[in-house]
């Protein structure tokens, strides 16, 4: 009789930490995309020195969202230096009671491929 309740209560046990990883994977994986978005992301900029709506287009279709910390311009001079982040939102299993945000900050300078 004992077992059984051992049982019960080690599958309880267990069924959390199997949650609790696989939220971890999952914010793994959206931080990893986002990294990749990110490279995409300044590699436009820095051609091209503006956003473009396309770029936001792209940014969105993957169901992120991007802040520019200068503020509301989207044309850039060559050689400033620009700090954006992505960010996506994530609801856990049971990591948290809310929606988290995932957010990757990353910076470009404006020029930098061009020769």
């Amino acid at each position: 009789m004992s077992y059984k309740l051992g049982l019960l209560l080690s599958i309880t046990f267990l069924m959390s930490i199997l949650l609790l990883f696989g939220d971890l994977l999952n914010v793994s994986i959206i931080q990893n995309s986002l990294h990749s978005l990110s490279l995409v992301f300044s590699y436009r900029i820095q051609k091209e020195a503006r956003i473009t709506t396309e770029l936001g287009n792209l940014v969105r279709s993957y169901g992120a969202t991007y802040t520019v910390e200068t503020g509301g311009r989207t044309a850039f001079r060559i050689g400033e230096t620009i700090t954006y982040k992505l960010s996506k939102d994530y609801t856990p299993f049971i990591m948290r009671k809310g929606t988290m945000h995932v957010t990757v900050r990353r910076s470009a300078v404006i020029g930098y491929y061009t020769v």
